[in-house]
């Protein structure tokens, strides 16, 4: 069979080069034969940004990215879509958590329930830590005390946030499950990465301290020698519980005789050194 031959489609370049040099996108801007490809790219990529829907739609050469003119010459720039999105997922690598669920995870300071004076008194004062912290100067954390599902966790995520906003790294964990993670990795690598974590991170989260029974090694070997190094580096703190500050000092006292008595307030003193408690009502939290 005779193969079907079709014209040649001639390509006018000086025409071509004039039609693409008198597009308003490319005002003041040299069109040549060298450059063309890249000007038809760019005014492309200009239609595409004009009607984007978002990044997962994004049709140009490279997602997310768009040519822009730079003098004479293109180059090659993230869109709003593309720096929001790494923006928002740099911040999240700056926050790491520990048994924490999305709620938690997203939490916003914008979005905290201040319908109780507990509430207003707690966000002004986490609003005072995040505007005047730094790695360089010591300030005291907060110590959230209240009842059972009172938005405590939700505030200290939403610090979290606002804290990586600035660049600062933060770890919030769940009290109980640290303890059992804990248990699990001794005699492994695991369990001195952990413990370094805790003592090193810019600023520490203890989420529902109180809600697990205090052993001899937990207050004696994890938790004291925690509070002894981030007191002693002056690296921030804060805790929630569902403990009154009244309930804290028994807490921590594992017996009647004195040695107890004395390593319980050892380490309730230090605390207090490292925390101002906040009291947080018995409210319950609505968005929870």
């Amino acid at each position: 069979m005779e193969k079907i031959k079709y014209p040649e489609v001639m390509i006018d370049i000086n025409k071509l080069i004039e039609e693409t040099q008198n597009n308003p996108h490319l005002k003041n801007f040299t069109v040549t034969e060298e450059n063309l490809n890249e000007c038809l790219i760019f005014l492309d990529e200009q239609a595409n940004c004009h009607s984007c829907q978002g990044l997962d739609n994004c049709p140009n050469h490279q997602k997310g990215y768009v040519l822009a003119k730079k003098g004479e010459e293109f180059q090659l720039v993230k869109c709003h879509f593309k720096e929001d999105i790494d923006a928002k997922n740099n911040q999240n690598e700056l926050i790491h958590t520990l048994y924490m669920p999305k709620s938690i995870r997203d939490a916003s300071l914008a979005e905290f329930n201040i319908n109780t004076p507990e509430r207003v008194n707690s966000l002004k004062k986490a609003t005072e830590f995040i505007n005047t912290y730094s790695k360089n100067s010591f300030k005291e954390g907060l110590m959230l005390s209240g009842g059972f599902r009172t938005g405590k966790t939700y505030l200290l995520g939403a610090i979290a946030n606002e804290l990586a906003k600035k660049k600062l790294n933060s770890l919030l964990i769940y009290f109980p499950d640290l303890i059992r993670e804990l248990k699990s990795a001794l005699n492994t690598p695991r369990f001195d990465e952990l413990i370094n974590e805790l003592k090193e991170i810019d600023v520490l989260m203890i989420d529902d301290l109180g809600s697990e029974s205090m052993t001899q090694w937990v207050r004696d070997e994890i938790f004291g020698p925690i509070i002894n190094y981030r007191l002693a580096e002056g690296k921030a703190l804060f805790i929630s519980t569902n403990l009154s500050f009244n309930q804290l000092l028994p807490y921590f006292t594992l017996g009647k005789d004195q040695i107890e008595q004395t390593k319980a307030m050892r380490i309730l003193s230090r605390l207090l050194e490292l925390v101002e408690n906040v009291s947080f009502g018995n409210t319950p939290y609505k968005n929870l």
